[in-house]
């Protein structure tokens, strides 16, 4: 299963109420549209593979996949939550899903001026003999 397939699905399985809008590996042209027209009202999660790569070596074979995914959080102009708490909801979610969470990023849409969050998650995928 893809990275990114395996991150929506945690994202899914846990219904956080403040995502709007669930993409994977990039946003519609379409739905960019609209939503600029709509003033950006709307808090986006896009998922992006960022890593697939061998690991697990012994006997110059690999056993494992290591798997990553960049999840970047696009807050509406109004939101009101405590996003630091969603934030840790979503991570949380992850650690308990099995993710490890490596590095965050933050700051703002030079174009929209909403705020971003960048979160990078991974987990090993044993294969199987």
């Amino acid at each position: 299963m893809k990275a990114v397939d395996m991150a929506a699905k945690v994202i899914t399985d846990n219904s956080f109420s403040w995502i709007d809008n669930l993409y994977l590996d990039f946003i519609p042209e379409d739905d960019l549209k609209t939503e600029d027209q709509a003033g950006n009202n709307v808090t986006d999660c896009l998922l992006i593979g960022a890593d697939n790569s061998p690991d697990g070596w012994g006997n110059n074979r690999f056993r494992q996949l290591h798997k990553a995914v960049e999840i970047q959080l696009f807050y509406s102009l109004n939101f009101s939550l405590d996003t630091d708490q969603c934030e840790i909801a979503l991570m949380t979610a992850f650690l308990n899903a099995g993710w490890i969470i490596d590095r965050q990023n933050e700051g703002q849409d030079p174009d929209t001026g909403q705020a971003t969050k960048t979160i990078y998650v991974s987990k090993l995928e044993n294969l199987g003999e």
